[in-house]
């Protein structure tokens, strides 16, 4: 451990996309939920344009307030990126050329045989003085350097390019300066139920003095549970966290899918390996979105074995046999139809699971069923289950949540199975 321990940090948010709604802020929830695990809390968040002068005045007052400032937009090789000239305003030194960088674009340019602009070798400067953080999967570095007393991490907008940045850059250097910190939150991941309907499960669990604070965090993967130990509670942190956890966990029961920051997707392709099954996906209305959920996972080979997406009535019977009467007197969108689907898909595929999904994505309602309506039907050696779900949202979120539905009927399926000794 070198220096004074950090505790305590500020983010700085860069980009005229934001104040204007066009994109949501997914870098803050992120970098805050991972400088928490790194066990600094995050005092203050400010949301910038891309003017020189708001950068240069947010970082300026964030550094006089706090040991750490992380700021993330705003930094690239494009004009429009004018995070560098501000901070080296801030820290009263020149932007000098950079000729590794300049290297690097000039190579990333010729392997794709695409002319780089004259513009970006005016953009590879840096602050002088500025630490440099190599970028694995972009081209811009991140930053570190001093103003005033803070110290000053600065990393690209692009997630994935700002999270690598995180852990390549910033989680070390904290780890030099704190150690290795003590666990003070841990997550339970929900599925199938919303935020209100899960605070009155847990209403009696909540209404009980206790040595946590509870968030609730409603996600594309479904609520999400957050406990963070209060300032001052000592002695044994995990057990702690642990026994407040389990304890709510036991409440929900299967509606937990996750205690440990697994994606949905990702405890079902557990389940699945673990008990020796296969699946197979047939698809109408979310065209492919859970065969992409479960193919995403590593060694998938294993577990899926074919998906299709039948999209019109004629797919449905040409390619899957789905009976013209049932299409007829049932409907495309119909429990009916999604049972055949996932029966078919079974017996054609050889799985040991077959899912069905037809539905009603949007914008216009099809066959008199509203926009939103979707059924989704699991066939299996024990027979076969179809619900039913109303989605409310745009096309793309009903599609989303009906993959995520139709992952979840094959988690409490093989949870299921399981109990049963099947």
């Amino acid at each position: 451990m070198s220096g004074r321990s950090i505790r305590n940090a500020e983010v700085v948010t860069v980009g005229d996309e934001l104040l204007l709604g066009v994109t949501a802020d997914a870098n803050f929830v992120w970098l805050a939920s991972r400088l928490a695990e790194a066990g600094v809390r995050v005092d203050r968040q400010t949301t910038v344009g891309d003017g020189e002068e708001e950068i240069r005045r947010a970082v300026d007052e964030a550094a006089a307030r706090s040991p750490l400032v992380v700021v993330t937009g705003g930094l690239g090789v494009t004009p429009d990126d004018r995070t560098r000239q501000a901070l080296a305003d801030l820290a009263g030194v020149r932007l000098i050329p950079d000729p590794a960088l300049i290297r690097e674009m000039e190579v990333y340019h010729r392997d794709r045989r695409i002319r780089m602009p004259a513009i970006n070798v005016a953009q590879a400067s840096l602050p002088e003085g500025a630490r440099k953080i190599p970028n694995r999967v972009g081209l811009a570095p991140g930053l570190r350097m001093k103003i005033r007393k803070a110290t000053v991490f600065v990393f690209p907008g692009v997630p994935a390019e700002m999270r690598q940045l995180t852990e390549d850059g910033l989680i070390p250097y904290l780890r030099r300066r704190n150690g290795e910190a003590p666990i003070r939150q841990k997550s339970l991941r929900t599925w199938g139920i919303g935020e209100n309907a899960l605070a009155e499960k847990l209403r009696d669990y909540l209404a009980r003095e206790r040595p946590v604070s509870i968030s609730f965090l409603p996600e594309r993967r479904g609520v999400t549970l957050r406990f963070r130990l209060h300032e001052g509670v000592e002695g044994d942190p995990e057990g702690v966290l642990a026994m407040q956890t389990d304890e709510a966990a036991a409440i929900l029961g299967d509606l937990v899918y996750s205690t440990g920051g697994e994606e949905l997707e990702e405890v079902v392709a557990y389940l699945l390996l673990l008990r020796k099954r296969t699946v197979a996906t047939a698809e109408s209305c979310t065209g492919g979105r859970l065969a992409d959920l479960l193919t995403s996972v590593p060694g998938s080979s294993a577990w899926f074995r074919e998906g299709f997406i039948p999209y019109g009535a004629e797919r449905k019977k040409a390619t899957l046999g789905v009976p013209e009467e049932v299409l007829r007197e049932r409907g495309t969108v119909s429990a009916e139809t999604a049972e055949e689907l996932a029966r078919r898909v079974r017996a054609l595929s050889g799985a040991d699971i077959g899912v069905g999904v037809t539905g009603v994505a949007g914008p216009e309602s099809v066959e008199n069923q509203p926009v939103g309506r979707v059924f989704i039907a699991l066939d299996a050696r024990g027979g076969t289950i179809v619900r039913r779900w109303d989605l409310p949202g745009s096309r793309d979120r009903v599609k989303d949540r009906a993959a995520r539905h139709a992952l979840d009927m094959i988690r409490l399926h093989l949870i299921a199975e399981e109990e049963g000794g099947g």
